[in-house]
């Protein structure tokens, strides 16, 4: 469980990192659209290089939607291995206790005459 948690810790990170690396180029790409949309003295035109930014644009968008949805469904699972693992701790820590209770009631016992000698006072 604890490797399975420093993988996923390890996956939200990398995650994380390419979201960030994709939102630069989204941002150049947008301020690019904006900037040939308000071009002044120039008529507006849907050319290769705008079909292109446009294209760009949903494409890098569309890219980082999908990262953030998985990012978002890899952090759900690091929160189910982290009830897993505190499940876990409390179940070996009640089997612990539940041991020691034993080894207790053991030591307990051995100072009880044996069966044969009880039988005789019946």
């Amino acid at each position: 469980v604890l490797q399975e948690i420093f993988q996923t810790e390890d996956t939200i990170m990398l995650l994380e990192r390419s979201i960030k690396a994709k939102e630069y180029p989204l941002k150049v790409a947008q301020t690019r659209l904006e900037g040939r949309a308000r071009r002044s003295n120039i008529e507006l035109c849907r050319d290769a290089p705008q079909f292109h930014l446009v294209t760009e644009v949903y494409t890098l968008d569309d890219t980082i939607q999908t990262l953030k949805k998985l990012l978002q469904e890899t952090r759900d699972t690091l929160q189910v291995l982290l009830r897993n693992k505190s499940k876990l701790e409390h179940d070996i820590s009640v089997k612990a206790n539940s041991f020691f209770i034993d080894r207790k009631c053991m030591d307990m016992r051995k100072t009880f005459p044996c069966t044969p000698r009880l039988i005789g006072y019946t």
